[in-house]
């Protein structure tokens, strides 16, 4: 009779376990946190903080400290100056919610490997930006280029309209403002068509749209679908991810209940 409860009881908890939703405890991010990264003259090197804005009060780390924390839906700041050298080629292997370039007058080259929702180009900083951004924002006197297609491109003058703009793909929607006043705004602009020359658009009326057009389906898919949301096609790379714990598993839990339950009438039977 004990042999029976103990046999009853395990064939309920393999089909408790057996109906449960897979995947459910998969490990995802805390709070999205914001991270900065500035040139410290005095110690030579790049820090990172864990913080917004950087605080010079507080204690801060080397760039192993940033690449050990961050993860997909973080933010990310860099803030150079005039004395900073040239940052070295960031690889960005995460779905980034934000990175602002600040004053990287010695220019940065950024290979986005997963998707980037928004990039800010700001104070007068050098970049070449390639890889998955869905909105991009370049100000005032900075110099950028854009090696891939891209859903929208801002480009603004706030102190100044000086800036240099080169986009190598193609651009879904560009808006061109100084101080908030259009200049300029164009639909499904041709890949290699835009160029902005100190601060004057120079791209060729006949490459663009002036109004707004339906995306096709596919297009549209490739450009709204969230990269960091699991299971589905990242737009950066094509693939899909895996959903974790999903498979086979529950229904070889769901059969081994089926076969334990067997066994307790069988056992039940062969008692009476």
């Amino acid at each position: 009779m004990k042999l029976l409860k103990r046999l009853l009881v395990t064939c309920l908890a393999i089909a408790l376990v057996a109906m449960m939703p897979f995947g459910g405890g998969s490990v995802k991010a805390e709070n999205p946190h914001t991270y900065t990264v500035k040139w410290i003259p005095e110690m030579n090197e790049w820090r990172v903080q864990q913080l917004a804005t950087w605080d010079s009060s507080r204690e801060n780390g080397d760039m192993n400290y940033l690449w050990g924390n961050i993860q997909s839906g973080d933010s990310l700041v860099i803030i150079g100056d005039s004395t900073a050298p040239k940052f070295e080629d960031l690889h960005i292997k995460f779905n980034l919610a934000n990175l602002t370039l600040f004053g990287v007058t010695s220019s940065i080259i950024v290979y986005a490997e997963q998707n980037i929702k928004e990039i800010y180009v700001l104070k007068g900083t050098i970049a070449s930006l390639h890889g998955s951004y869905d909105n991009i924002y370049i100000y005032d006197n900075c110099a950028c280029n854009v090696n891939n297609d891209v859903s929208y491109l801002q480009i603004s003058g706030e102190t100044s309209m000086s800036m240099n703009v080169a986009a190598l793909g193609t651009v879904g929607h560009c808006k061109i403002d100084n101080k908030g006043t259009l200049i300029r705004e164009m639909y499904n602009v041709k890949a290699g068509a835009l160029r902005v020359e100190d601060g004057t658009d120079k791209t060729d009326p006949s490459t663009y749209s002036t109004t707004a057009t339906a995306a096709p389906a596919a297009a549209a898919t490739t450009n709204t679908t969230p990269a960091s949301t699991a299971g589905t096609t990242n737009t950066a790379s094509g693939t899909v991810s895996p959903k974790t714990g999903e498979g086979s598993l529950p229904i070889l839990l769901m059969v081994g209940a089926a076969f334990c339950l067997v066994g307790t009438f069988a056992a039940r039977k062969k008692a009476a």
